[in-house]
């Protein structure tokens, strides 16, 4: 199928472009034509025909052609308006081909007009004019096949006879019709032209915005991609948008879980510093997370006035996945349509990124921090091993990885078993070593759940109860962080603050867990090299001290007192232990049996005897007590009580059978005249020898 011609594409396009193609819109109640029919070209040039073939005839004087006229117009264009409502789809014929039947019903009216009027001087021969310009419009191939035609038809009357005046006259007249139709046929192009232009113009005005708008948010990118500060960013970036696009007045509230914080403000002079969800337009967007387009505020109950001469308004919700970042707000003294609307709407994804972004680099800032000072905690508590030391460690670093009002240390007593504050920040020096029991308080919750406990409506009444009363800092948040190692909780960390809305953040709970973490290993690392230096200092089997502690302890002791001979010195007693027929009794009952009987005795030792004392294995089934600030008596009256505690001492067999053992001791005092080792601890081996000899379970002094 040929296309349409250049002309007739273009013609259409005139017409698509022309804003005269609504309805035609009459008074109520009157006849409403259809559109199709307002736009239908070959009707209008076949209706047009009929005023000038009227006139033609009227101007003839002959009343036959009147009716004529009158009889054959609303045949044809009757045809024209029933071939006009045909739709595209349901045609027989091509475009072309359509094109072509339409101009020849009109071709056919012309034909018969100038067959039937005016009579061989044809007066309305110049009819085919109009249908030759229509031709023309419509399509190349149309106007000339019809123009042609009609050409021909126009100059049969005159190369066919000599004209008269009144045929003369006749064909004048429809000349001149010709020459009004032409012209309104050319009227109405140009006005369909002018329409087509003020589309074009308005068209090129919006393209005009949109490419200023573009230009604008592409300033407002590069203000926000600059990098810096992210306060500094959004400020940069409300001034392009005051410049650029004339918003006057514009501010970014950001989201901080209960509120809306004031970011960046451009040309306001009093903008609230915080807006709760539901107050004012803002509010509202922080609640619904939609954009509210305002175009009166006026109109907006919710509207809060900050300036008196805004009249419009837009705020757009910053989000990022879903998630509620916060509001980019516009108010504007001049009003704002929908394509601002959607401008703001885009440049508020634009902004939500920045301060995602801003956040990202906060958190990562924060996370470098943390990581930074657990380094150097690390460094710090490795050189600390005595649990009280680590604990004061402990307690400066937690306040300095996360700032509390209260720093709160509790460790194990592994003597005791009990959990016992060791060191703090906000508390007075008597509340060190108050027992905390498991569920008491945050650090006793935390021991007994082995799980970080975070308390918002904390206060005095949930103090442990060791600690009530106490001049402890008055906290409304706290949070209590376990320390367990290998499955043993040794200890807790309590920090807490004053200010209630001072929540703790998840990165400093993960500070927190990840500080105690270190203190665990720090604290049970404390632990070990405590059990080591005993193992270098007592004996594994009786955990009494052993050999080599108790030689150096009593050369010091001595010291002491040789020092002292001037003055007054102390007196010292020495009291030398031994098992009797111990070795015989592990070979009788086995070496297992033997040690629950070292084991047993002592225990006997170490409650009987003062902690100010020495007392030691000194090898084998020997043991010794130095008395230090006790006479010999002193020492014979407690190795019989010693004595008399051994031999009610029941030791069970595999049997369950009970087992006796018996013990005897030699006393012996210091001598002033030989205050050495040797001398002291001779004197104390002959006292026990000769207690051996006398029977055994006995006491004897030397």
């Amino acid at each position: 199928m040929r296309p349409p011609s250049r002309s007739g594409r273009a013609l259409r396009g005139i017409h698509r472009l022309s804003p005269r193609r609504a309805v035609l819109r009459l008074p109520p109640g009157k006849l409403r034509i259809h559109p199709r029919l307002l736009r239908d070209q070959y009707l209008w040039y076949t209706a047009l025909l009929a005023p000038i073939a009227l006139v033609t005839a009227l101007a003839d004087g002959q009343l036959d052609d009147v009716t004529v006229v009158l009889a054959l117009s609303p045949v044809f264009i009757g045809v024209q308006a029933l071939l006009g409502r045909v739709p595209s789809a349901r045609r027989p014929l091509t475009d072309l081909g359509w094109s072509f039947l339409r101009l020849l019903v009109a071709f056919s009216y012309v034909v018969a007009l100038v067959a039937l009027v005016g009579g061989a001087s044809r007066p309305l021969a110049a009819l085919y004019l109009p249908v030759v310009v229509a031709a023309a419009a419509v399509g190349l191939p149309q106007g000339i096949v019809l123009g042609v035609l009609g050409t021909a038809i126009y100059l049969a009357p005159i190369l066919g006879g000599d004209p008269r005046a009144g045929a003369i006259a006749a064909r004048a007249v429809a000349l001149a019709g010709v020459g009004i139709l032409l012209a309104a046929a050319t009227r109405r192009l140009i006005r369909q032209l002018e329409g087509a232009a003020g589309t074009l113009r308005a068209a090129i005005v919006a393209e005009r915005r949109r490419s200023r708008q573009i230009a604008g948010m592409e300033a407002v990118s590069r203000a926000l991609v600059v990098g810096g500060d992210t306060d500094e960013i959004l400020r940069r970036a409300l001034a392009v948008l005051s410049e650029r696009f004339g918003y006057r007045f514009g501010s970014i509230y950001l989201w901080d879980g209960g509120q809306l914080l004031l970011g960046a403000q451009q040309n306001y002079t009093s903008a609230p510093l915080s807006i709760q969800p539901g107050v004012g337009i803002v509010g509202r967007v922080a609640r619904s997370h939609e954009l509210a387009f305002v175009a009166d505020v006026g109109d907006d109950a919710d509207y809060v006035a900050v300036h008196d001469e805004v009249v419009s308004e837009i705020c757009a919700p910053l989000l990022i996945d879903g998630a509620f970042l916060g509001a980019l707000n516009v108010e504007s003294t001049a009003p704002l349509d929908r394509t601002d609307r959607d401008l703001v709407a885009t440049l508020a994804d634009r902004v939500a990124t920045v301060v995602a972004l801003g956040r990202d680099r906060q958190a990562l800032s924060e996370r470098a921090g943390l990581f930074r000072n657990l380094h150097e905690f690390s460094g710090a508590i490795s050189l600390q091993q005595q649990p009280d030391d680590l604990a004061a460690t402990l307690v400066q670093w937690t306040d300095r990885v996360v700032s509390a009002d209260l720093v709160v240390v509790t460790t194990l007593d592994r003597d005791s078993g009990s959990y016992l504050v060791r060191a703090g920040k906000g508390i007075e020096s008597n509340t060190v070593g108050a027992q905390i029991r498991p569920g008491e308080g945050v650090a006793g919750r935390a021991i007994r759940d082995r799980v970080t406990v975070v308390d918002e409506h904390f206060g005095p009444q949930s103090y442990p109860p060791s600690v009530r009363g106490q001049a402890i800092v008055s906290v409304t948040i706290a949070a209590g962080v376990p320390l367990v190692r290998d499955s043993v909780v040794v200890g807790a960390i309590t920090v807490g603050r004053v200010d209630a809305s001072a929540r703790f953040r998840p990165i400093e709970l993960e500070a927190l867990e990840l500080l105690a973490g270190h203190a665990s290993l720090a604290l049970a690392n404390a632990f070990l090299h405590a059990d080591v230096a005993a193992l270098a200092l007592r004996d594994p089997l009786t955990g009494l001290y052993n050999r080599r502690y108790f030689d150096e302890t009593l050369e010091r002791i001595l010291a002491e007192h040789r020092r002292a001979r001037l003055g007054d010195p102390k007196p010292l007693a020495a009291v030398m232990f031994d098992l009797d027929l111990f070795g015989q009794f592990n070979k009788q009952h086995g070496h297992q049996i033997g040690d629950a009987v070292l084991r047993s005795f002592a225990e006997i030792m170490r409650r009987r005897f003062r902690g100010s004392d020495l007392v030691a294995r000194f090898g084998g089934e020997e043991f010794i007590a130095i008395l230090d600030g006790a006479t010999r008596d002193d020492g014979m009256r407690i190795a019989e009580d010693v004595r008399e505690r051994v031999a009610k001492l029941e030791i069970l067999d595999e049997a369950g059978n009970p087992l006796h053992v018996t013990v005897s001791a030699g006393c012996a005092a210091l001598d002033d005249a030989e205050p050495s080792r040797e001398a002291l601890l001779r004197t104390a081996d002959v006292a026990l020898f000769m207690a051996k000899r006398a029977g055994r379970d006995r006491v004897v002094a030397a």
